[in-house]
Protein backbone atom coordinates (compact mmCIF):
# COMPACT_ATOMS: atom_id res chain seq x y z
CA UNK A 1 0.00 0.00 0.00
CA UNK A 2 1.11 3.87 -0.88
CA UNK A 3 -0.46 6.60 1.00
CA UNK A 4 -0.29 9.71 -0.59
CA UNK A 5 -1.58 13.04 -0.69
CA UNK A 6 -2.15 16.49 -2.25
CA UNK A 7 -0.32 18.74 -0.12
CA UNK A 8 2.47 18.22 2.20
CA UNK A 9 0.19 18.60 5.72
CA UNK A 10 -2.05 15.87 4.83
CA UNK A 11 0.83 13.63 4.19
CA UNK A 12 1.81 14.03 7.17
CA UNK A 13 -1.20 11.77 8.92
CA UNK A 14 -0.35 8.74 6.70
CA UNK A 15 2.76 6.48 7.91
CA UNK A 16 5.20 6.81 5.82
CA UNK A 17 2.92 9.29 3.73
CA UNK A 18 4.29 11.42 0.87
CA UNK A 19 2.59 14.06 -1.09
CA UNK A 20 1.29 12.77 -5.03
CA UNK A 21 3.81 14.36 -6.82
CA UNK A 22 7.68 13.72 -4.83
CA UNK A 23 6.14 9.92 -4.59
CA UNK A 24 5.58 9.60 -8.52
CA UNK A 25 7.52 12.23 -9.25
CA UNK A 26 4.30 14.07 -11.31
CA UNK A 27 5.42 16.94 -13.11
CA UNK A 28 4.49 20.51 -11.90
CA UNK A 29 3.64 22.21 -15.05
CA UNK A 30 1.27 19.53 -16.07
CA UNK A 31 -0.54 18.85 -19.76
CA UNK A 32 -2.20 16.57 -21.07
CA UNK A 33 0.74 14.71 -22.74
CA UNK A 34 2.78 14.75 -19.36
CA UNK A 35 4.24 10.99 -17.93
CA UNK A 36 5.54 10.57 -14.73
CA UNK A 37 9.44 10.93 -14.26
CA UNK A 38 9.92 6.94 -13.15
CA UNK A 39 12.11 4.92 -15.27
CA UNK A 40 11.87 0.91 -15.82
CA UNK A 41 14.21 -0.68 -13.16
CA UNK A 42 14.34 1.66 -10.57
CA UNK A 43 13.58 1.63 -6.77
CA UNK A 44 10.31 3.06 -7.51
CA UNK A 45 9.47 1.36 -10.81
CA UNK A 46 10.33 -1.65 -8.51
CA UNK A 47 8.51 -0.89 -5.49
CA UNK A 48 5.45 0.28 -7.86
CA UNK A 49 5.33 -3.33 -9.38
CA UNK A 50 5.24 -4.79 -5.87
CA UNK A 51 2.19 -2.37 -4.97
CA UNK A 52 -1.59 -3.94 -5.04
CA UNK A 53 -3.22 -0.43 -3.52
CA UNK A 54 -2.35 3.38 -4.20
CA UNK A 55 -4.80 5.59 -1.44
CA UNK A 56 -5.06 8.62 -2.80
CA UNK A 57 -6.04 12.07 -0.46
CA UNK A 58 -7.28 14.98 -0.96
CA UNK A 59 -8.13 13.77 -5.09
CA UNK A 60 -10.85 16.45 -5.71
CA UNK A 61 -7.80 19.25 -5.38
CA UNK A 62 -6.03 18.19 -8.03
CA UNK A 63 -5.59 18.71 -11.93
CA UNK A 64 -7.03 15.64 -14.23
CA UNK A 65 -3.97 15.76 -16.07
CA UNK A 66 -2.25 14.38 -12.81
CA UNK A 67 -4.22 11.68 -12.69
CA UNK A 68 -3.86 10.68 -16.48
CA UNK A 69 -0.25 11.53 -16.30
CA UNK A 70 0.18 8.70 -13.31
CA UNK A 71 -2.09 6.33 -14.95
CA UNK A 72 0.20 6.47 -18.47
CA UNK A 73 2.98 5.53 -16.05
CA UNK A 74 1.63 3.01 -13.96
CA UNK A 75 0.40 1.40 -17.35
CA UNK A 76 3.78 1.39 -18.69
CA UNK A 77 5.73 0.38 -15.37
CA UNK A 78 3.83 -2.62 -14.62
CA UNK A 79 3.12 -3.97 -18.32
CA UNK A 80 6.70 -5.03 -18.06
CA UNK A 81 5.25 -7.62 -15.43
CA UNK A 82 1.92 -8.18 -16.66
CA UNK A 83 1.50 -7.57 -20.50
CA UNK A 84 -2.56 -7.43 -20.03
CA UNK A 85 -1.94 -4.39 -17.21
CA UNK A 86 -1.60 -2.04 -20.32
CA UNK A 87 -5.59 -2.55 -20.60
CA UNK A 88 -6.15 -1.80 -17.07
CA UNK A 89 -6.66 1.62 -15.60
CA UNK A 90 -3.91 2.52 -13.52
CA UNK A 91 -2.24 -0.80 -14.52
CA UNK A 92 -4.41 -2.92 -12.59
CA UNK A 93 -3.48 -1.53 -9.04
CA UNK A 94 -6.40 0.00 -6.88
CA UNK A 95 -6.80 3.19 -5.95
CA UNK A 96 -8.67 4.75 -3.34
CA UNK A 97 -9.68 8.60 -3.90
CA UNK A 98 -10.72 10.31 -1.12
CA UNK A 99 -11.37 14.15 0.43
CA UNK A 100 -13.97 16.55 0.38
CA UNK A 101 -15.90 16.89 -2.54
CA UNK A 102 -17.59 19.81 -0.64
CA UNK A 103 -14.38 21.98 -0.94
CA UNK A 104 -15.03 22.04 -4.29
CA UNK A 105 -16.16 25.72 -5.75
CA UNK A 106 -18.75 25.67 -8.57
CA UNK A 107 -18.12 26.44 -12.05
CA UNK A 108 -20.40 28.92 -13.66
CA UNK A 109 -20.02 29.37 -17.50
CA UNK A 110 -19.15 32.97 -18.60
CA UNK A 111 -18.45 33.88 -14.94
CA UNK A 112 -15.86 36.60 -13.72
CA UNK A 113 -13.59 36.45 -10.47
CA UNK A 114 -15.72 38.55 -8.85
CA UNK A 115 -18.97 36.93 -9.65
CA UNK A 116 -21.55 37.84 -6.91
CA UNK A 117 -22.37 35.11 -4.49
CA UNK A 118 -26.14 36.20 -4.85
CA UNK A 119 -26.63 34.64 -7.98
CA UNK A 120 -26.55 31.11 -7.06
Amino acid sequence: MLPVATSRISSLLFPNGRTAHSRFRIPLDVTAESTCEIKHGTQLAKLLQKTSLIIRDEAPMTNKYCFEALDKTLRDIISTQYKESRSKPFGGITMVFGGDFRQILPVIPQASRSFPSRHY
